[in-house]
């Protein structure tokens, strides 16, 4: 294990940036996840999750108001839970690029929707805004800037992507 900068392996991900360079800045991966949606009880979705590591299965309901029982998290808590410790990693990562070591990194997330078009026949945008509060003990202006340009998964909901849904 190389040398640790706000818990990122500098030398893990200099090498991650090595193959990178390689294939003219290109490291493609995918991500797949297998789930299920169960028709009675709760949670009402389950997923075996897997990182290189482990396995784990986790649960989603949704909230009482879209007829859910409201007892696991929601797939917008999930969501959510992603962008932000995505993010905080990004930021982490480029700090530890830029030798800037923090002592604290804090995210807070405010997501704002409206459900009207989820139970009833309308044309209103869900997503209104997802806003991110970040503390640090440092100034982290630039590295912010940088990492709302690179996070995967900011990139992922903040601009258009190629969605495809089809039975099988």
């Amino acid at each position: 294990m190389g040398k640790r900068v706000n818990n990122v392996d500098l030398e893990l991900l200099k090498t991650s940036a090595a193959k990178a360079l390689e294939k003219d800045g290109h490291f493609e991966i995918e991500k797949r996840i297998d789930g299920e949606f169960h028709m009675t009880g709760s949670p009402m979705f389950t997923a075996e999750l897997m990182s290189e590591n482990a396995k784990f299965t986790t649960g989603a309901d949704e909230p009482t108001v879209l007829g859910g029982m409201g007892i696991h998290a929601t797939p917008l808590n999930y969501l959510m839970f992603g962008v932000m410790s995505c993010f905080a990693s990004t930021v982490a990562m480029q700090a530890a690029r830029k030798g800037v070591v923090m002592e604290r990194l804090k995210v807070k997330g405010h997501l704002y929707y409206d459900i009207g078009p989820v139970v009833c026949d309308s044309d209103y945008p869900i997503i209104k805004a997802l806003k991110l509060e970040i503390d640090s003990d440092k100034d982290l202006t630039e590295i912010i800037r940088l990492a709302v340009k690179v996070c995967p998964a900011l990139n992922a909901i903040a601009n258009p992507i190629k969605t495809e849904v089809e039975q099988i």
